[in-house]
């Protein structure tokens, strides 16, 4: 569990698949629910209901597929139990670039899960994410969009290297079709 904290503590994006299976581990809860924004949790709904009752800052979305619990840090570190659903049995580490697949995988089961309440997930964008996107997926240059909207090309190839880091992506294509999986 030292690990684990040591590593919430380091990490800039924590990311985490958790289950019930094999009982509820409240320690892991509460270290996971308390990564204020820094965290996205997706838990199966029993998971989901436990977590209501801790005052938590993560962003929470609920899966109802079975999955295995993995825990994704800075795509840099992913932590997988070694026994299904217990991670004090004992866990592997893994290290980027390996790390990286774990961190598109759980992108991919976020954009498929819903909010604790049932709906779809939000996309989550601000309205600027939101111009600048559709600007660039018209084609204009970063050149143009930042006239457009009044920026300059250095703040909009910001906003862009922030998403491709929000959504686990290399390059500008593959953040297109994230993005395009997320807001359809």
């Amino acid at each position: 569990m030292r690990t684990l904290e040591s590593l919430v503590v380091r990490s800039t994006s924590v990311r985490g698949v958790l289950s019930s299976q094999g009982g509820v581990d409240h320690a892991l809860l509460g270290l996971m629910t308390n990564t204020a924004e820094r965290g996205r949790l997706l838990l199966d709904p029993p998971l989901a209901r436990e977590a209501e009752t801790f005052d938590h800052q993560a962003l929470i979305r609920v899966h109802t597929k079975p999955a295995r619990q993995v825990l994704v840090f800075d795509d840099r570190v992913a932590v997988l139990p070694l026994a299904a659903g217990d991670l004090n049995v004992g866990a592997v580490l893994v290290r980027s670039p390996l790390a990286l697949a774990y961190g598109e995988l759980f992108e991919l089961m976020w954009s498929d899960a819903r909010t604790p309440d049932g709906t779809p997930g939000e996309t989550g964008l601000s309205s600027r994410e939101t111009k600048v996107i559709g600007l660039l997926l018209d084609g204009a240059t970063d050149h143009q969009v930042a006239t457009r909207l009044g920026m300059s090309s250095r703040t909009v190839r910001a906003v862009v290297a922030q998403l491709q880091q929000r959504y686990g992506t290399r390059s500008r294509m593959a953040l297109g079709f994230q993005l395009a999986r997320v807001t359809n």
